[in-house]
């Protein structure tokens, strides 16, 4: 019997010996994959995270995901225009280059175009007036004899209001009604010029505008978040990314973006940006006509009509980017 306790005794102090080792070697092991797991990226932030929505909530210092999709194809940044649109309606718009201006140097008037036959053939006309503008950073047509810019002039380059009643056979300058038009100047694009005054921008570079009213607008900066305002630019909302943006205009209550490099459209995605921030927008229609060159794709809204220039073709749709 004693022997029997001793050998009993014996198997009970290897057991608890081979648990000790076994203990020690899972800590071992355990400390080992900490130590790893502190020396890499973690997984769901910065590379491995799929990139989020930028916004004025967006978290601070948040990373760009190392694997773009195919709808981010496009240049990381978008531009200003370097042309114009304003659609009356399905047949008649006015359309413009945005030309340059130098402090100093002699202005070239703008040129301006008319159509009355859906784009088929322009009338052309230069913006000569007193005050002497060379440049359009803003065009917004009335019907087929009215129209209005918004540009630099003289020279200093400075902000102002030409318009003409005449289709285009003569302009005017009209300095008091500068102060009450929405326009982004180009010598200053961190900042939306309203009715109600000069007002910060949801961000540094605006690169298109969209006009709903005396107090409700919104802009497309050039990270291409689009922002609305309802006060005439006192307060934005928290902006909504659109994937490819180059262009924005208002129609009927709402605002629809142009967009290039989505995956499943060869042309000019046309959609509407949701106003949830973090929401994708909603595709509306793909337009068969497109630009490689930065800044070479307008569009804007009439009634009953969509127009998009893009290059050297001019498209209408009248069912709202649907079909063109």
């Amino acid at each position: 019997m004693p022997d029997t306790r001793r050998k009993r005794g014996s198997r009970s102090r290897a057991r608890r010996r081979l648990a000790v080792v076994g203990i020690g070697a899972f800590v071992l092991v355990d400390l080992g994959l900490v130590a790893f797991a502190l020396t890499r990226e973690p997984s769901g932030l910065a590379a491995d995270a799929e990139p989020g929505p930028t916004s004025s909530t967006a978290a601070v210092g948040a990373q760009p995901s190392a694997s773009p999709s195919a709808t981010q194809s496009v240049a990381t940044e978008a531009v200003p225009p370097t042309r114009l649109l304003s659609a009356v309606d399905g047949d008649t718009a006015w359309r413009a280059e945005a030309g340059t201006c130098s402090p100093g140097a002699q202005a070239t008037a703008p040129s301006l175009e008319s159509t009355t036959t859906a784009g088929e053939t322009w009338a052309p006309s230069a913006v000569s007036t007193a005050i002497a503008p060379s440049g359009v950073d803003r065009l917004e047509a009335t019907d087929e004899t009215t129209a209005f810019v918004v540009g630099p002039a003289g020279s200093t380059c400075a902000p102002a209001f030409s318009q003409t009643f005449s289709g285009g056979a003569a302009y005017a300058d009209y300095p008091d009604r500068l102060t009450g038009s929405w326009y982004v100047a180009r010598t200053d694009r961190g900042t939306v010029h309203s009715p109600a005054g000069g007002r910060a921008a949801p961000c540094p570079v605006v690169v298109d505008l969209a006009v709903v009213s005396d107090a409700e607008g919104g802009v497309l900066c050039s990270d291409r978040t689009f922002f609305r305002t309802l006060d005439g630019g006192d307060t934005w909302d928290a902006g909504t990314v659109v994937d490819g943006a180059v262009s924005v205009t208002a129609d009927v209550g709402t605002y629809l973006v142009a967009s290039v490099g989505a995956a499943d459209c060869a042309g000019t995605a046309v959609s509407v940006p949701s106003s949830t921030p973090g929401s994708a927008a909603t595709r509306v229609g793909c337009a068969p006509a497109t630009s490689e060159t930065p800044g070479a794709i307008a569009l804007s809204a009439g009634t009953d009509a969509l127009w998009l220039w893009a290059d050297d073709a001019v498209l209408v749709s009248t069912d709202g980017g649907v079909t063109w």
